[in-house]
């Protein structure tokens, strides 16, 4: 009997409803903390409420932070790149790097 091959799209599966599942308990915690905030409009259900969920904002900000590190990144590389493409070419600061500036020299 011959072993079938592992498929990753398992584990993409498997990515993509932890995902969900993430999403989905964080909506259910917005959306009951607006509906008690709603219900209880008063100072002492808000300090409750904020004493409940205080430890969320550091999540969200792990969370925010890994993809704005990303796109930090890729800007100074991507600028660091057309650096290097000038020196290898000789070209000034206001003359575009392109692939047609390239072949044409």
């Amino acid at each position: 009997m011959a072993a079938t091959p592992i498929s990753h799209d398992d584990e993409d599966e498997g990515n993509g409803s932890a995902w969900g599942f993430l999403w989905v308990l964080f909506a259910f915690k917005i959306a009951t903390v607006a509906l008690i905030f709603w219900h209880l409009r008063t100072v002492q259900s808000g300090i409750i409420i904020g004493a409940t969920i205080w430890y969320w904002f550091p999540l969200f900000g792990i969370l925010l932070a890994g993809p704005l590190l990303f796109r930090y990144r890729l800007r100074r590389v991507r600028a660091r790149r057309d650096e290097l493409r000038r020196a290898e070419w000789m070209l000034t600061a206001d003359q575009d790097v392109d692939e047609t500036t390239i072949l044409h020299r």
